[in-house]
């Protein structure tokens, strides 16, 4: 079935610390080196007990690192302890795009997440190690990256969540050091095409993982998640679409402001989704708020 909803709101952003923050080093094999990255624990973990708990990864946007969204105090660990569930903050590089690029060895993120970061985070935490109890979700290049990862590996995440991801490649052709990972667009169109994700969304088949999107109404990226929102419908692919309008235009654009804004959306779609199986939007935008 599918689920569209056109929400004119704001949701607060949220505020102090409360989960538990530790920076890793997680060994990469396949790049040569460590890479870091954030764990956030949720209140009430306890390693010593029986316990186990799902978990989120979050995938950063263009020039940010696994530390960005901890940083700019956008509500994570709030959302951690709100939720009950583990948060892994990766880090992607400047301008990975989180796909193994073509071109540089150097640059192989989709398996340092699939075959890297995750069993290394189920090594070494209290996880619950299925499919069914991990997300991966992200903003702008890290909403392309959760989908590219997602949308390949559902045999490791079930759900799948985006805020104003630039889900498809070619409208950008100079832009976030694309070519530097994929090589020219205009020499390599058809590689340009292969790497994005509203390519590898038209593969999917209904009921195959949970999807929730949200993007600004202001936003650069609208159009290519317009046409994946309409490419999902068309092939009758079940999923959540929130196209999101704040108080003005900036508040609708591309910035931390909308992302606080869309997080707690994305993050109760997916808790929804490890508790009943179905992601779910919530029925008030007050459900969501964590800055109470």
């Amino acid at each position: 079935m599918k689920i569209c909803v056109f929400i004119s709101a704001c949701v607060a952003a949220a505020g102090a610390f409360c989960g538990i923050v530790s920076e890793v080093a997680v060994p990469s094999e396949s790049m040569g080196k460590n890479i870091p990255a954030s764990v956030i624990l949720p209140d009430g973990y306890d390693a010593d007990s029986t316990n186990r708990w799902p978990v989120v990864y979050i995938l950063h946007g263009a020039g940010g690192s696994h530390r960005r969204y901890i940083d700019a105090n956008i509500g994570l660990p709030r959302l951690a302890d709100r939720f009950q569930v583990m948060i892994v903050c990766a880090d992607g590089g400047n301008t990975s795009w989180w796909f193994d690029s073509p071109i540089d060895p150097s640059y192989r993120y989709e398996t340092h997440v699939v075959k890297e970061l995750v069993p290394w985070i189920d090594a070494h935490y209290r996880t619950i190690p299925e499919r069914d109890k991990r997300a991966i979700m992200g903003a702008s290049m890290g909403g392309h990256g959760a989908c590219w990862i997602g949308f390949r590996h559902k045999d490791i995440f079930g759900a799948v969540g985006l805020i104003a991801g630039g889900v498809d490649l070619l409208p950008f052709p100079d832009s976030w050091d694309i070519a530097k990972r994929l090589g020219p667009r205009d020499e390599f169109p058809e590689r340009w095409k292969e790497h994005s994700a509203i390519t590898e969304a038209a593969k999917l088949k209904n009921g195959e993982i949970a999807i929730v999107s949200v993007i600004g109404t202001s936003d650069f990226f609208l159009d290519p998640n317009r046409r994946m929102h309409k490419l999902l419908s068309d092939n009758k692919v079940a999923h959540a679409y929130v196209e999101l309008r704040g108080d003005d235009d900036k508040s609708s654009g591309h910035d931390y402001a909308f992302t606080s804004m869309a997080l707690p959306i994305v993050v109760s779609f997916i808790d929804n989704w490890f508790k009943y199986g179905q992601g779910r939007l919530v029925c008030t935008l007050k459900d969501v708020e964590v800055n109470n």
